[in-house]
Formats: structure tokens, sequence, C-alpha cells
């Protein structure tokens, strides 16, 4: 059964109330544990295969495990957003550089 629930996105990132969130426990854990979340705009239609093959790349050479965050997708038109989290500053940094993307401090970071 797929549930699809319609949450506000939280203040630190700039999306409007016509976007649909997809709960999951998994993504939520991986944003509170690990204190740096990127977010990359991508177009409406999702991750292109291409791109979705370069950060899997990305996560191999560098030997650590790909960890999603959450995603919201529009109902129409517009941006996806999709985020990954990270335990360090300079993989974020480089994931930054090669990709674009939003840093974003999550909860855990702010508790330190």
């Amino acid at each position: 059964m797929n549930i699809i629930a319609k949450r506000k996105i939280a203040p630190s990132t700039a999306h409007n109330d016509d976007m649909r969130q997809f709960p999951s426990d998994k993504a939520s854990a991986n944003e509170r544990k690990y204190p740096y979340v990127i977010e990359l705009a991508v177009a409406a239609k999702g991750l292109d295969l291409g791109l979705s093959r370069r950060i899997v790349r990305f996560h191999k050479t560098r030997h650590i495990q790909l960890r999603h965050g959450r995603s919201t997708i529009p109902k129409g038109e517009g941006e996806a957003y999709y985020r990954w989290c990270f335990s360090d500053l300079g993989t974020v940094r480089s994931f930054v550089e090669q990709f674009g993307g939003t840093i974003i401090q999550t909860q855990s970071l702010k508790a330190r």
C-alpha cells in the first residue's frame, strides 16, 4: 500500500505547498543522523539516469555508502528535490562542486 502524505517542507528550504513529500522512515532517520544534507533540484520528471549513475559512482569511488534523504515531487510543473546525507564537510563540498545543490544543516549538527 502506497501512502502519500502532504507535509509542509522545513523552513530551511524554499518550496511551495504544492509539493508532495514521500514519507520514508529511513530517509528521515538519515537526515537526523548525518549532519550534512545536500538538496538538489531536478526537472519535475525526476532524476536523470546519467546523473543518478554519476552520483552512485561518486559514492563508490570514495568508498562511502549512499544515504538518501527525503525527496519532494511537485504536483504539476516545477522542480523535484532530492536529498543525500553525508557525515563530513569535505565530501559535501566535493559533491556540491561536482553536482550542484544546496547544503542544509540538520538538527543533529545544531545539537552538537
